[in-house]
């Protein structure tokens, strides 16, 4: 069978260099695809030009590039941090961007991400994740993804402060020790969803 494919767009406002704790949290999960015939690719949102607006062509920007990737992918992921009790602003960039996507929808009565499994992944040191997870999973809803049972991971952990003193590997320490069972079981639900859609996809 051929192999799933999975994107992670992390909406940390840090880059890669300081390993922030959204791109911790999406590496820790994604390791566990591979158990599961599945390929991914994680993409730091900070690290390309995405311009705001609600079209998908926008100044020649990165986005184009970016969401043929998604709309190639059977599993899509949005990891983001809290903040202020919300996602991040370059998480809800790239929900204005797919509004034409939905523009699509309301005029075609099809999506072109039918089909495909969302997945969720929010960070932070306070509360925030069920309000984001709503958010997004209305999101989702509407442009016809499907979210699966358990098919979220949220880490709300003092350690993910801001000003934290945590190294990267007691981060990792802290993951592992108590969040392995449920990132396994979350990349497990949004792979099998995921094949049963590709071998049976809705009508």
């Amino acid at each position: 069978m051929a192999k799933l494919k999975a994107i992670i767009l992390v909406g940390s406002l840090k880059n890669d260099s300081g390993t922030p704790n959204t791109l911790l949290l999406s590496q820790f999960l994604a390791k566990h695809f591979a158990e599961y015939n599945t390929e991914y690719e994680i993409i730091t949102l900070v690290d390309h030009d995405i311009k705001a607006g609600t079209y998908t062509n926008i100044d020649s920007d990165d986005w184009p590039s970016i969401l043929e990737k998604l709309l190639n992918s059977d599993i899509v992921i949005f990891a983001t941090p809290v903040w202020w009790g919300i996602q991040s602003s370059l998480t809800q960039r790239v929900i204005e961007r797919l509004d034409e996507l939905h523009d699509e929808i309301m005029e075609k009565g099809k999506s072109r991400l039918v089909n495909k499994i969302a997945g969720i992944i929010v960070t932070g040191d306070s509360d925030g994740a069920e309000h984001i997870i709503g958010n997004l999973s209305n999101f989702f809803v509407a442009l016809g993804l499907t979210i699966p049972p358990f098919g979220t991971l949220t880490v709300l952990w003092s350690g993910f402060a801001k000003k934290s003193e945590k190294s990267k590997e007691e981060k990792l320490k802290y993951l592992e020790d108590n969040y392995t069972s449920t990132a396994k079981k979350a990349v497990q639900y949004l792979t099998f969803m995921a094949s049963v859609l590709k071998n049976n996809p809705y009508p």
